[in-house]
């Protein structure tokens, strides 16, 4: 009797026991799902550093390709500019051209054209001013102009051949010169390769009528009076009066 109470006492603590075991997951099952889980993490942050490496690839690449766009863009935008300048200054040129044309015909066919020749210093002033005259020594295309002047207009053109190109940082300076007191500045100008210069000059003042009129190589710098070589020289006294084309028709 007894022995059969301790046989159920031992069967009721083993089935307890076994039960116990059987809500409790092994020790082996635990291990396994942390490697699982382990696995899994280790995929999932490879496979995010694989993306994060092709998104930085793709990226670099659209960064470089618009790199390369912006540059060719950019030298497009500064070829255009510098096409822009250019037809800006040919614009420019063209209108001061035709400016000059205007005032030049309105001065020809003034009824009170009168002209001025003017011409290179004699022998014995460019001995003087040897090796510093501003006009051509060739002899052959000695430097010479004429001036046209109309009071009626309001104005006077030179017409110049012969001179020696300015230098940089020179320019050429007319000066109306009175037989007494201080030079009257009237205009600057440049001479390119052909020696050539057409010029709208300031007519002189009412004191000045009769002064002569010098043109000589300067500084680009300002000046009272002249200081450089003279290349043309004439004499308003010596001016001559032009008939009115218009009135031969």
């Amino acid at each position: 009797m007894e022995l059969s109470e301790s046989e159920s006492n031992t069967s009721v603590r083993d089935a307890r026991g076994e039960a116990h075991d059987a809500s409790r997951p092994p020790r082996l099952q635990r291990v396994g799902l942390w490697q699982a889980i382990a696995g899994m993490s280790f995929a999932i942050a490879l496979a995010a550093i694989i993306v994060a490496a092709e998104m930085g690839r793709m990226l670099a690449y659209r960064t470089y390709y618009v790199n390369r766009r912006v540059a060719a863009l950019n030298a497009i935008v500064r070829d255009l500019r510098r096409q822009t300048a250019a037809t800006q200054r040919k614009l420019g040129s063209e209108r001061a051209h035709a400016s000059v044309g205007e005032v030049f015909e309105k001065i020809l066919f003034a009824p009170d054209l009168r002209t001025i020749k003017l011409v290179a210093p004699q022998d014995k002033d460019k001995d003087k001013d040897k090796d510093k005259s501003g006009a051509q020594s060739d002899g052959v295309h000695a430097a010479s102009g004429r001036l046209a002047m109309s009071e009626s207009a309001g104005g006077a053109m030179l017409e110049a051949s012969g001179l020696k190109p300015s230098e940089n940082f020179k320019v050429y300076r007319i000066w109306w010169m009175p037989k007494h007191g201080a030079a009257v500045w009237a205009a600057d100008f440049l001479v390119g390769d052909d020696g050539l210069a057409t010029v709208p000059v300031d007519l002189p003042p009412a004191r000045l009528k009769e002064s002569s009129i010098t043109v000589t190589l300067e500084n680009e710098t300002y000046a009272e009076a002249p200081t450089g070589p003279v290349a043309l020289r004439g004499d308003a006294a010596h001016a001559e009066r032009v008939a009115n084309p218009r009135r031969k028709r």
